[in-house]
């Protein structure tokens, strides 16, 4: 049975735009936007606050900030960022911090672990050479001057992105093939370590893709051109804590799009607060999506098979990250999982996803920090039991302190959900992209995140600078 509200949101999506600004119980916006992570929440304050445009959020958590996952440990009170670390001082990203009088500071990784490596599949410890850091970061900058005339193609978005006939090959070869051709396998390990694992076996995956993961910016700061910075305190959370608080009712939080009605003059949504079931109509004049655009978030979106067909090409990682508490892991360790193949020296073998890539120490007490990179189905139960399935094969092969079966205590536990989205090469060949940014402004609709952009925080930001004056034109 259809509720009052989804039988007026009907009425009024069929109703010229006029018509349906009548209708009582809507909230009427200049702009609703889906989703209230790094995107979302930026584009809201710079719509609303900047440029004086009624918004509405709406976020399924009960907070924002989306894959930021700050912990706060409730004894000491002190914090740890177990999703993102860091954030890359471009754009004025720093200026976006000041105004919400949240300091920050540059980023200095924790003290320095002992690294053992190890083939999490059958606990052999794996004697692999890595290359020394000057030897990286050597490789870093010349892989930096390699890629440095594409920048423009990729990011922060793909509006110049070459038709298919002008694509550079070498951006649709496979990674690991890339770096071998220009001689900069010593790089692998820090690419890899850093960002570039979110796309699982680094290796295989097009060059353009990796790029996407780790790329220049990345490249940038580990040679130090380009700053890298964090809160100095409250953790990174402490930012969206705060445009919380700017925002504040105009944010939808615990709450998704049940369904909704996209034309050409503007949209109609109606929203569920999956806590209280309370319904709420919004009639807007333009949507600004910044969720990925799965199938599971894009099903709410009354999609047209032109938007269907081209985003239902897309694949993804699942990416989980999460706080372990268990004594038995050596403090001041990182176990770093490589197959038995990557020794001696083989820069370019990782594990296949679905794997766990690490036990990291975080400094605070026994918490480690756990990464799983999944593939396009894994589940965080799935992502959960391997992590269990590793930890006891570490458990029996003497990798920890004791040889006793134990459950791994979750601290906190997070699901970054499907991203690093990409496509084969050969769409890539038939003018992906190119459809894809067809999208841009479609029935009302703009689109921004990974997908369309790339997963770093302060890119988004960037990203959406470029995109704002196109949501604002007519507005």
């Amino acid at each position: 049975m259809l509720s009052l509200a989804s039988i007026v949101l009907s009425v009024g999506a069929a109703l010229p735009l006029a018509t349906a600004n009548a209708l009582s119980g809507a909230l009427h916006r200049d702009v609703v936007v889906i989703g209230g992570g790094a995107a979302g929440a930026y584009a809201a304050v710079r719509l609303r606050d900047d440029f004086n445009k009624s918004i509405a959020l709406i976020e399924k958590q009960d907070i924002l900030g989306g894959m930021v996952d700050t912990y706060v440990d409730q004894k000491t009170g002190a914090t740890f960022d177990f999703g993102v670390q860091t954030f890359l001082n471009v754009s004025g990203a720093k200026a976006f911090f000041d105004r919400f009088n949240v300091s920050v500071g540059s980023y200095s990784s924790s003290a320095s672990l002992i690294t053992e490596y190890i083939d999490f599949n059958t606990g052999a410890e794996v004697d692999f050479e890595v290359p020394s850091i000057t030897a990286q970061i050597v490789a870093i900058a010349q892989f930096l001057t390699v890629i440095e005339p594409w920048e423009s193609m990729l990011q922060p978005g793909y509006w110049n992105f070459p038709d298919p006939s002008n694509i550079p090959d070498d951006l649709l070869i496979p990674f690991g093939e890339f770096l071998t051709k220009y001689g900069l396998e010593d790089g692998a390990p820090i690419i890899y370590s850093t960002t570039g694992l979110g796309v699982g076996n680094m290796s295989e995956v097009a060059t353009m893709f990796a790029l996407q993961s780790f790329g220049w910016d990345m490249a940038r700061a580990l040679t130090g051109q380009l700053g890298l910075f964090t809160p100095t305190s409250g953790g990174n959370q402490a930012l969206y804590n705060a445009i919380a608080t700017d925002l504040g009712d105009d944010v939808l939080y615990s709450s998704t799009v049940l369904k909704s009605r996209r034309t050409n003059s503007g949209v109609s949504l109606t929203v569920r607060n999956h806590k209280t079931g309370q319904l709420t109509p919004i009639i807007a004049r333009r949507l600004l999506v910044a969720i990925e655009p799965t199938e599971d978030n894009t099903s709410p979106l009354d999609l047209s098979p032109s938007e269907q067909n081209t985003l239902a090409k897309f694949t993804y990682s699942n990416e989980f990250a999460g706080l372990v508490d268990n004594a038995v892991f050596n403090t001041n360790y990182t176990y770093f999982n490589l197959p038995s193949t990557a020794a001696p020296n083989h820069t370019l073998i990782f594990q296949e996803e679905p794997m766990v890539a690490s036990f990291e120490y975080t400094g605070l007490d026994h918490l480690f920090r756990v990464m799983v990179i999944g593939n396009t189905t894994s589940t965080a139960d799935e992502a959960k039991a391997l992590a269990q399935t590793n930890f006891n094969t570490l458990l029996k092969t003497g990798h920890l302190s004791s040889p006793q079966d134990q459950k791994l205590s979750w601290a906190a536990f997070s699901t970054h959900g499907p991203m690093h989205a990409r496509v084969s090469v050969d769409e890539v060949k038939s003018g992906f992209y190119q459809d894809l940014y067809k999208l841009q402004g479609a029935r009302s609709t703009w689109w921004t995140g990974g997908a369309f952009s790339v997963n770093f925080q302060t890119k988004l930001w960037e990203f959406n600078e470029g995109l704002i004056p196109k949501i604002l034109e007519g507005l």
